[in-house]
C-alpha cells in the first residue's frame, strides 16, 4: 500500500515575519515619499501661478487707479463741458460742506 504523506505547513517564524514587515514598510515608505514629493511640486507650481496672477491684478488695479484719477481731473471735465456748449454760471453752483 501507498504511504500517505502529510505536508507540513511551514509557519512563518518571527524573523521571517520581521523581514516581510520590513519589506512592506520600505515599499510603503518609498511610494508615499514619491507621492508627497509630487503633490508638493504641484502645490509649489500652483502657488507660483497664483502669485503671478496676483501681481498682474495688482498692476492692473494700479493702472486703473491712475486712469480714474486722470478722468476725474476738473480741467478735463471743464473742457468736455465747454465742448458740449455748457456754461458754468455762479447761480447754478451749490457748495456742500460736510460736518
Amino acid at each position: 500500500m501507498a504511504k500517505i504523506v502529510k505536508k507540513k505547513r511551514r509557519r512563518l517564524s518571527f524573523n521571517g515575519f520581521a523581514i516581510v514587515l520590513f519589506v512592506f514598510s520600505l515599499t510603503a515608505f518609498l511610494i508615499s515619499n514619491l507621492l508627497i514629493n509630487t503633490i508638493n511640486t504641484n502645490l509649489t507650481i500652483k502657488i507660483q501661478k497664483l502669485t503671478d496672477e496676483l501681481n498682474t491684478l495688482k498692476s492692473d488695479n494700479q493702472n486703473l487707479s491712475f486712469e480714474i484719477q486722470s478722468l476725474e481731473n476738473k480741467e478735463r471735465v471743464y473742457v468736455i463741458a465747454q465742448a458740449a456748449n455748457m456754461n458754468q454760471t455762479q447761480e447754478n453752483i451749490v457748495s456742500v460742506t460736510g460736518e
